[in-house]
């Protein structure tokens, strides 16, 4: 029988470079001298709480992450795991520590009731680290409950990770019985305009459309509320979602509830992280990152006050990983030939990822690849698929995956994969977001987010030094974003190099020409080598320039972690003066004004909840006073102030400038091409004697202007129609040709009727007929029948249209991109200045009866 040796604490391991020394079994000969760099700067924060190291995509931040876990496992007597966005990075992590690094990591994938026996008494006695998923902390039963070192891979990618375990979402299609429940309880709450989006449901046309529950209003249902959701979580319908509710039910004091026409999501504004004792207990969080960026988002994400960073190593400022070679089709094309050039290309690749922003933007790309005679021999994944066998993807000869909304957690290494598309701009990716930034008018918050998701999406298949992919960029916001010098200045130097030559070589006449340079690039040769020289030469030329405004942010967000702790807490007056240092922060800046409203409105908030209702008087009027043009702040100040559900004309017409603002974005920037293009359908549309073009003519012209506007295609329905509110505009037209053309009898009485027949598609909107018409005369039989149909000839609906599209293209000279408030302030004084309100395009459609037209 042999004798058990006990193993020695290692105590005389000084630190994380001695033990690399040590670990015998390990197949790598050195470390790197960036992540010795790392771990020697790592040794000056070791007892530090929080700290956030930042080491390059293919820089080697796994092996530092382990060691630092493996040291002080060993020195410390530590229970440390590492935390990883998804499974599939667990098993990459423990296999690497295992056959590359000599440390025996314990892999806790998957649920709780399966893992080891022997692995958790191992883990438990520090005898090995672990290696696990964001969702192994964060849920209500962690194993990991008593951890002195948590490290999180991906940390700039983990918002979602960390904040869905304080939020609640329902979706219509999934749970539509608990969605209606909880919207007959908010209902009283919302405007009538939220409430005719819910009763149209999927045939909202106002998808951007997303809203919030007002936080005195949210206290005054919280009870019936939280009824109804026991209720859900009780009879099943919820219970996968049951441990989310207990985390924020009795806190809903503290949270938001925002809803669109088909989900609802409760959350708090920042993750709640201090109230988590087996995060908030643990000795040290380390924060691992490509990109920790600026601003105070990190902290944000997490929920801590402050964040020590230790940022990248010399000359990584100015050095990257790998090389991309940037193609942007959209210079010399359209978005859907574009599209067909790219996935053209896929057949001088074995494989091909493509990244998108959403799933129905998945699905689209998915169905256009289905299309293609090129890859119909390729196989097709979808997320699923390869994230349950990345496997069979670099195996397969011919594969495409196309995943949404995931720009963290893949790497695919040399040879695996060297094609990739990027698809739309990664905007907002919850309700939340959405609203600070569509609502809000603060898309200044989410700068940094962006730019670190655009950084981590094109660096998927470039891993380390010596790799190098494709990357083509198309779509047209996240084309814009690259063609924005301010925008690509905030970018690290080597990749802004890489995306200034992929734009000067994108400048062609003929597509044939991108293809022989894509040639060049998968060759590699000498003429490649040229190419990348330039790169490096201009490269060492560029700087890195910070986001806009990060200074006041990352001042502010001490206090806004603050101002949740406390909120949390049920401490309001402490939670009132935190907003107060908040807004201390944020003076100055125009481009804050919408990010102040929103703190204003928090500390008002706050003040209700103290019962301090003077100073809530004071901060909903400078929230007001900040953001004017932004209608959810005025539709609390009506409702707080008259107790009325009425929607005041303001409020609808602040949304229809949100509505303008999401159709002249997809114009894009780049060029005025779409716009006039645009304007010259509904220009041609209009002088159309056909009935289609000149109603399809009029619906554009009715969604430029920022209302909500279609045509059913049966026969017999009414022509198009805009609704504003309660408030429409029914046509029907008649663009009838020959001697004298007269009004009739029938069509007079088609008109009348189209109202009721809007009625069911429509419930509570009061339409107004207005015919238009070449003809400038009505029949005798007519008269009796025109009741309140009004008039207008074609001749002035085309005058008026262009008087239309003059303010338009104005607005679209001085629009930048969605979110800014400054520019809404703008929209609205020139159209109230072009008297484009909602009330004078209505004065003006009915200002003239029917019956008045000469008899024939």
């Amino acid at each position: 029988m042999a004798f058990k040796i006990s193993q020695k604490t290692s105590v005389s391991i000084k630190d994380p470079e001695s033990l690399f020394r040590d670990l015998r079994d390990r197949t790598v000969e050195g470390l790197l001298a960036q992540q010795a760099d790392m771990l020697r700067k790592y040794m000056d924060h070791v007892d530090k709480s929080d700290v956030a190291l930042e080491l390059p995509t293919g820089s080697g931040k796994t092996l530092v992450a382990l060691l630092i876990a493996e040291w002080r496992r060993r020195t410390k007597q530590e229970r440390c795991v590492l935390l990883c966005p998804t499974i599939q990075l667990v098993h990459q992590a423990v296999e690497q520590a295992k056959e590359k690094y000599g440390i025996n990591a314990l892999d806790f994938s998957g649920s709780k009731r399966q893992y080891p026996a022997g692995d958790k008494t191992s883990f438990k006695n520090c005898e090995s680290i672990g290696v696990a998923t964001y969702s192994a902390l964060f849920n209500t039963n962690p194993f990991f409950d008593d951890v002195h070192t948590f490290i999180f891979d991906d940390a700039h990618a983990a918002e979602n990770y960390v904040s869905s375990f304080w939020s609640l979402e329902v979706q219509r299609h999934k749970d539509s019985t608990t969605f209606d429940e909880i919207w007959r309880i908010i209902a009283p709450y919302t405007t009538e305009n939220d409430q005719l989006r819910y009763e149209q449901g999927e045939g909202s046309l106002d998808t951007s459309f997303v809203n919030k529950i007002p936080t005195p209003y949210l206290l005054e249902c919280k009870t019936a509320l939280s009824a109804a959701i026991d209720n859900a979580v009780g009879d099943n319908r919820m219970q996968k979602y049951g441990y989310r509710w207990r985390m924020i039910r009795d806190h809903l004091h503290a949270c938001h509830l925002y809803y669109t026409d088909n989900a609802i999501l409760i959350r708090p504004l920042i993750a709640p992280t201090k109230s988590f004792k087996p995060f908030q207990n643990a000795r040290q969080r380390i924060y691992m990152s490509a990109t920790l960026g600026e601003g105070g988002d990190l902290e944000r994400i997490f929920g801590r006050k402050k964040i020590e960073r230790i940022p990248a190593p010399d000359g990584w400022d100015k050095q990257g990983i790998g090389r991309r070679y940037f193609v942007f089709p959209m210079r010399m094309s359209d978005e859907v030939t574009s599209l067909s050039l790219a996935i053209s290309w896929a057949t001088k690749f074995e494989r091909l990822l493509i990244l998108t922003p959403s799933n129905p933007d998945a699905e689209k790309i998915k169905d256009a690849i289905k299309e293609f005679p090129e890859t119909q021999s390729y196989k097709l994944f979808d997320a699923a698929q390869f994230e349950a066998s990345k496997k069979s993807f670099i195996q397969a000869d011919k594969a495409i995956t196309v995943l949404a909304n995931r720009y963290d957690g893949i790497d695919l290494i040399g040879d695996e994969c060297r094609y990739l598309i990027i698809y739309g701009l990664p905007e907002s990716t919850n309700l939340q977001e959405r609203f600070i930034t569509s609502r809000l008018g603060a898309a200044v918050l989410f700068h940094v987010r962006i730019r670190t998701r655009i950084t981590q999406a094109v660096g998927r298949c470039t891993r380390s030094s010596t790799d190098y992919a494709l990357v083509v960029i198309f779509g047209e916001k996240v084309h814009q974003y690259f063609h924005t010098p301010e925008k690509r200045a905030t970018l690290h130097p080597e990749l802004q190099a890489e995306i200034n030559f992929g734009i000067e070589q994108s400048k062609v006449d003929n597509p044939s020409e991108l293809g022989d340079n894509i040639d060049i690039f998968i060759e590699h040769g000498l003429e490649w080598k040229k190419a990348d020289n330039y790169i490096l030469e201009t490269r060492d030329e560029l700087t890195q320039s910070a986001i806009p405004l990060s200074e006041p942010l990352g001042r502010s967000v001490v206090n806004e972690v603050a101002y949740q702790d406390a909120l949390w807490a049920g401490d309001y007056d402490k939670a009132l003066s935190e907003s107060k240092n908040v807004l201390g922060s944020l003076q100055g800046s125009e481009v804050l004004k919408g990010y102040r409203a929103l703190w204003n409105y928090l500390a008002g908030s706050a003040a209700y909840q103290a019962d301090h209702l003077q100073i809530v008087q004071e901060h909903f009027s400078a929230a007001f006073s900040c953001a004017s043009a932004v209608p959810w702040l005025k539709q609390i100040q009506k409702q707080l102030s008259n107790k009325t559900q009425e929607v005041s004309a303001e409020i609808i017409y602040g949304e229809r400038i949100e509505r303008i603002e999401g159709v002249l974005d997809r114009f894009g920037k780049s060029s005025s091409v779409k716009i006039e293009k645009h304007f010259q359908i509904i220009r041609d549309g209009l002088s159309s004697s056909v009935s289609k073009p000149f109603e399809e003519a009029q619906v554009k012209l009715g969604q430029l202007l920022g209302f909500e506007s279609g045509k059913s295609e049966r026969s017999g329905d009414p022509d198009p129609w805009w609704i504003f509110g309660r408030q429409g505009v029914v046509f029907e037209d008649y663009t009838a040709t020959g001697e004298s053309p007269v009004v009739s009898k029938e069509k007079t009485l088609q008109a009348k009727a189209h109202p009721d027949t809007l009625a069911e598609g429509h419930p509570g909107v009061s339409f107004s007929v207005v015919f238009c018409s070449t003809s400038d005369k009505l029949h005798a039989a007519a008269v009796p029948h025109t009741g309140n149909v009004f008039y207008i000839s074609v001749e002035d609906f085309k005058k008026f249209s262009e008087e239309c599209m003059i303010t338009m293209r104005a607005l679209w000279n001085a629009f930048q991109s969605p979110g800014d408030i400054q520019w809404r302030e703008f929209a609205a004084q020139k159209m109230a200045q072009e008297k484009l309100g909602s009330d004078d395009i209505l004065k003006r459609l009915t200002s003239k009866k029917l019956s008045s037209l000469a008899k024939d």
